[in-house]
């Protein structure tokens, strides 16, 4: 495994991140106590030290569950969670909540700091709100030591890069900006850089729609994205390649993140990524899938 450090800090993050979303129940398999718990073991027995989560996945059926299948585990892995975001509507960026929040996922985990918090999904606020109240009250909480490095997640790009260059953040955490059918991260790589913020790349698999069984029917994609990539999927099973495969794959071997986030929902499905994280990727099945992006009109890959 391979391991890289957050700047300015002493927090040293695997390559491939555990997302616990998928212990909120929000795709399309549950996942048992008992999964979960054999999952965070293979995870940890193989590396991986790093570990996200949010109140907001599954309404606190997640950060319950993780918590749980890592027991006094806790304490010895590199934890993220996130503050403001409870429920579809339901934002809540108040320095009162904030603290309330951090507290809760301390008292959860058993924990006497956090390692990385953040302002989730800061596009669905007003920006005032998360410049004038949310951050300044993370940072507040940095100072006395319950947290060690705060940052901001979200999709789009120029409102994450928007709001980095006007509040001394650690880390931003982006999703579904670095994979095989966008790579729209690689455009603010640079400026991300210049800024000396750290960045996680989330969900090589798009959220579900880059696998064969498990997009949930509340993916955000439009239908004709749908439509194009289950022709992709299609044309795949032709070829007999893995589409899953290449789209871990792909992502992974981008170099720039300090970690690429994966969600775990199965204990087959962290086997089977694990595997293809020791294995190299395959060049030829990858130029067969960029001829049928391009072919298909789906977001090209640079």
């Amino acid at each position: 495994m391979i391991y890289n450090s957050l700047n300015n800090t002493d927090i040293t993050i695997s390559e491939f991140g555990f997302g616990a979303s998928p212990f909120g129940n929000i795709y399309n398999k549950p996942i048992s106590d008992e999964e979960a718990y054999q999952c965070i073991k293979l995870a940890i027995d193989n590396g991986i030290n790093y570990f996200d989560v949010a109140p907001y996945y599954g309404q606190g059926i997640a950060e319950k569950k993780l918590a749980k299948a890592l027991g006094k585990q806790a304490k010895e892995i590199i934890l993220s969670t996130k503050v403001g975001r409870y429920g579809k509507q339901d934002f809540d960026f108040s320095a009162k909540k904030i603290e309330q929040s951090i507290q809760y996922s301390l008292q959860l985990f058993s924990r006497e700091y956090l390692d990385i918090v953040f302002c989730h999904d800061i596009e669905f606020v007003d920006s005032k709100t998360i410049l004038s109240i949310a951050l300044p009250t993370l940072s507040k909480l940095k100072e006395k030591g319950l947290i060690k490095a705060i940052g901001i997640s979200g999709y789009p790009l120029k409102t994450l890069y928007n709001t980095a260059q006007q509040f001394p953040l650690d880390i931003i955490l982006t999703y579904s900006q670095y994979t095989l059918i966008n790579q729209t991260l690689k455009l603010y790589e640079q400026k991300f850089q210049q800024l000396g913020i750290d960045i996680i790349n989330a969900s090589p698999f798009d959220m579900g729609l880059l696998t064969t069984k498990n997009c949930p029917k509340w993916h955000p994609a439009t239908e004709s994205i749908k439509k194009e990539v289950k022709h992709l999927l299609n044309e795949c099973q032709k070829k007999a390649i893995s589409l899953e495969k290449l789209a871990f794959q792909y992502s992974l071997a981008y170099k720039f993140p300090l970690s690429h986030l994966t969600g775990i929902g199965s204990l087959t499905d962290l086997k089977q990524c694990l595997k293809w994280y020791q294995t190299s990727l395959d060049t030829p099945s990858l130029n067969t899938i960029k001829t049928l992006l391009h072919n298909n009109e789906i977001r090209t890959l640079k």
